[in-house]
């Protein structure tokens, strides 16, 4: 493998790749090679980039010549955002996109040496005259600055070497180029005519013909490759196996997953050793790392307010602060019962600081205060510089990227997090000073689109797309994605460029013949690149149907059917020979000591399926409230429970609420609904506070008709609100808060339940009760029970349903009152027992919260 590079690097000659990839490789088989022959140490070869070999080039110039500005990416991206901006002023124009497009064309134009003013003279269409105008200016500003850009370092390097200003090797050997475009076939002539031997190198491994299969799916196909690539492993290691994927940049982490299925199964749970068996040649976004987009997202706080949202992910993220998460995640629970709102730092704390030594997340908020701090006196306009100080420095202050040992990984994340911060810093070429929120947007763009591939080590098979497989060589290589709809991919002819113009001058895909020799070139390359290759493609698509590419079925031989599904590891476990042992862990039975919650609704959940009951009564699992827009029902029912236990807090009588005249309610609900609404109100933001007023306005509507409903009914007297007691059933002990208890003239009592959601019964069309919170009430109860009440409170309806020796007369009170807290003992004494029995006709919205826990829809499945 690689036999020519031992004489392409003698006698001090150089060897340049087409990408880094490929000089890395080399040099690693290099140094593999010298220690194989006994050597300890080594003169470094001379093996490099494309891109590091013209640094080289101009690196030697720089000392006899006066070199114009290099330009870096982010440099040259914020002048073409401001040339274009100059020809369109849309708020609604994507400018990151037109950005990109704009710097390829500009790249395509000087590797293919276009004149400007034919670009100009050619242009249409209001997009190309655009470009057009700004590619222009663009130039102007590099020429007046003495500026360069990497699409102009080809065309000095050339100058420099016609002028004899920089030193070349005697012999350079090339490898890995598909393409060579005009301006670096210009520059290779003259390096050639300066004296230097250049070598292309064509390498072709194998003569035998690659196979051809076809598989149900892409998942399958995937999945397959894996598997193919272990069982290659099994039978030989040390080999060097690739899988080239055709889609690999559209879906990068799903094809990873899936050749780690097959490649090594039970990786998930295997740690991060056998996630790097396969090393993927396609990086992300880095701000798509959850450690630099907490960064971003704690440095937008900075400047501007955040929603409960955002203010949850920081809480919830182990990149700030120090300490256990446990009372971060107490503090996070809290903030999902506030409603949905922008939050500033003085406003988290001014609602969750304050508590002392019982304080959930100090060190959270002391980072949270730094912040405040911060936001006070910042600079009107600061240079790149400063700001990327400022922002280093905040970070260190909340202890950004977090307490934990960073793997290898996450080391190189966080060294191209602080190369990224230079970047920026060198933006004050381009952009002297800057407000804060330009420097937060600048900074999140930066990250958006700087791509990061992590080096690893380890790694049994490489997942490469076609692009970065060039030049490598490989025992046995398998390549997907091979039908037609994928291969040849799309051609994509730079849209601000006129299309004859592209092809006068012969650019990539200006012609769909290009495109299709092109993918010819790739895919030939990749077949002689290996001792054994294997093709395959997906018999369909979604729904579409596909069939081989016709690229590939002119050099393999096809399978006659297709290829049997590798299947997953999971259901390998469950079908093998040795079936897995099932361990009986019964629960205990409830002690005295044992503290049960959740109240009635723990007995409803043991009439309704055991297991939940066991899950929410004595284990004590919630499920985590969802942040919702506007005010969350929940809140909506407390602020209605508040008023309503202030209305009647003084227990008046039927005779007294009836005697209220409306000015009297007047006049005293102002003052209830202030006290009600006060705290809230205090945090809110200006949109929270709209709702609130509107919420309001509701809550006064819903006091009237309460007072209108329990004005006609007959005497009563409120005995007690919010009253707390205890439900106690052999060693089950169960707190109960009751919203409301009213006495009647013969002594008995009724028990209220506000209900401020659905309008709630207390019988169904049985005549019996669906759920059995009330009669669990009435159970606690030493008082003579003589009915049961919903009172329902909602703006659609403000009603009273009951169930009673008054209200249901025709309702044998005596005899099913007992009858129903008989129900309630026995679901108690079930509880107590341990029963977590699995109610299969629970729909699964029912059961959801649970249903990860019971592991019900897997235990169907399996029947």
């Amino acid at each position: 493998m690689y036999d020519w590079l031992n004489e392409a690097l003698q006698d001090s000659s150089q060897v340049v790749t087409a990408n880094r990839r490929l000089a890395r490789v080399l040099t690693e088989h290099h140094a593999e090679q010298q220690v194989a022959s006994g050597l300890s140490a080594w003169r470094s070869p001379a093996i490099v980039s494309w891109q590091d070999w013209l640094q080289e080039l101009l690196a030697t110039a720089e000392l006899s010549q006066t070199l114009p500005t290099r330009l870096n990416t982010h440099q040259s991206r914020v002048l073409w955002e401001r040339c274009l901006r100059r020809e369109v002023s849309s708020p609604l124009l994507n400018i990151a996109a037109l950005v990109r497009q704009a710097r390829d064309a500009w790249t395509r134009l000087h590797d293919f040496s276009v004149p400007l003013d034919q670009v100009d003279r050619t242009a249409q269409g209001k997009d190309q005259r655009i470009f057009a105008s700004a590619a222009n200016n663009y130039q102007s500003i590099l020429m007046r600055e003495n500026w360069i850009d990497d699409a102009g370092l080809v065309g000095l390097a050339e100058q420099f070497v016609v002028s004899g200003d920089t030193t070349l090797a005697g012999k350079i050997t090339f490898a890995g180029f598909d393409r060579v475009t005009p301006a670096a076939a210009r520059l290779l002539t003259a390096v050639q005519d300066a004296g230097t031997r250049t070598v292309d190198i064509e390498v072709k491994t194998s003569d035998h013909p690659g196979r051809l299969v076809a598989y149900e799916n892409s998942d399958a196909e995937i999945r397959a490759a894996g598997a193919w690539a272990r069982e290659e492993l099994v039978n030989s290691s040390g080999q060097v196996i690739a899988i080239v994927a055709s889609h690999l940049d559209k879906d990068a982490d799903r094809c990873a997953r899936l050749v780690r299925e097959c490649l090594v199964p039970g990786w998930q749970t295997s740690g991060g050793k056998y996630k790097a068996a396969v090393n993927v040649s396609y990086g992300k976004r880095l701000s798509s790392y959850p450690a630099i987009a907490t960064a971003l997202l704690a440095l937008r706080w900075l400047r501007d307010d955040i929603d409960s949202r955002d203010v949850s992910f920081l809480l919830r993220s182990a990149a700030l602060g120090q300490g256990q998460l446990g009372g971060r995640s107490r503090l996070e629970l809290e903030l999902r019962r506030q409603p949905l709102m922008n939050w500033s730092p003085q406003m988290i704390l001014s609602v969750f600081g304050g508590r002392g030594e019982h304080q959930d997340g100090p060190d959270f908020l002391s980072r949270i205060n730094i912040l405040s701090k911060r936001r006070e006196g910042l600079p009107a306009r600061e240079s790149p510089s400063a700001w990327a100080t400022l922002i280093d420095e905040t970070l260190k202050q909340l202890n950004w990227p977090g307490e934990a040992v960073l793997d290898s990984v996450e080391f190189q994340l966080i060294n191209r997090w602080r190369e990224l911060l230079n970047d920026f810093a060198r933006l004050q070429l381009v952009v002297p000073s800057m407000t804060l929120g330009e420097a937060l947007g600048r900074l999140q763009t930066l990250a958006a689109e700087t791509v990061f591939q992590p080096e690893s080590d380890g790694a049994l098979v490489q997942l490469l797309g076609p692009l970065e497989a060039a030049g490598l060589q490989f025992d046995r290589l398998w390549v997907s994605g091979m039908s037609a709809a994928n291969w040849p991919p799309a051609g994509r002819p730079s849209p601000l460029i006129s299309r004859q113009l592209q092809r006068d001058y012969a650019m990539p895909d200006a012609d769909p013949d290009d495109t299709l020799a092109y993918a010819g070139r790739v895919l030939r390359r990749l077949a002689d690149s290996t001792r054994e290759l294997v093709c395959s493609f997906p018999l369909t698509e979604g729904d579409a149907e596909q069939s081989a590419s016709g690229l590939v079925t002119s050099f393999v031989s096809a399978a006659d059917e297709t290829a049997a599904e590798p299947g997953w590891y999971a259901k390998q476990l469950v079908t093998c020979a040795s079936p897995l042992p099932v361990t009986t862990d019964p629960v205990p039975p409830v002690t005295i000591e044992e503290s049960v919650s959740g109240g009635a609704a723990t007995i409803q959940r043991q009439m309704t399926e055991p297991f939940s009951a066991f899950a929410y009564g004595r284990l004590g699992v919630r499920p985590v409230p969802a942040i919702t827009n506007g005010l969350p029902a929940n809140i909506r029912g407390s602020l209605i429970h508040d008023a309503l236990f202030r209305l009647y807090r003084d227990l008046p009588s039927r005779s007294d609420i009836a005697d209220l005249s409306s000015s009297d309610i007047d006049k005293r609900l102002p003052g209830i609904l202030k006290r009600v609404f006060a705290r809230m109100e205090s945090s809110a933001d200006p949109v929270l506070r709209q709702l609130l007023n509107l919420e309001k306005q509701r809550v006064a509507m819903l006091l009237r008709q309460v007072i209108a409903l329990d004005a006609s009914r007959d005497e009563f007297v409120i005995q007690q609100l919010e009253a707390p007691i205890e439900l106690a059933i052999d060693q089950v002990r169960l707190r109960l808060r009751i919203d409301r208890i009213d006495r009647l003239d013969n002594g008995e009592v009724v028990v209220i339940d506000y209900k401020t959601g659905r309008r709630r019964q207390v019988l169904n069309s049985s005549r019996e009760p669906d759920d059995m919170q009330l009669v669990a009430y009435a159970c606690g109860l030493d008082d003579a029970v003589a009915g049961l009440a919903y009172v329902n409170v909602d703006s659609r309806q403000v009603d009273l349903s009951g169930a009673g020796r008054f209200f249901t007369p025709n309702l044998d009170w005596d005899s099913d009152l007992p009858r129903w807290k008989n129900e309630i003992r026995d679901a108690v004494l079930d509880l107590q027992k341990g029963d977590v029995r699995l109610n299969e006709a629970l729909p699964i919205k029912t059961g959801r919260f649970f249903g990860l826990l019971s592991r019900i829809r897997e235990l169907q499945h399996e029947r």
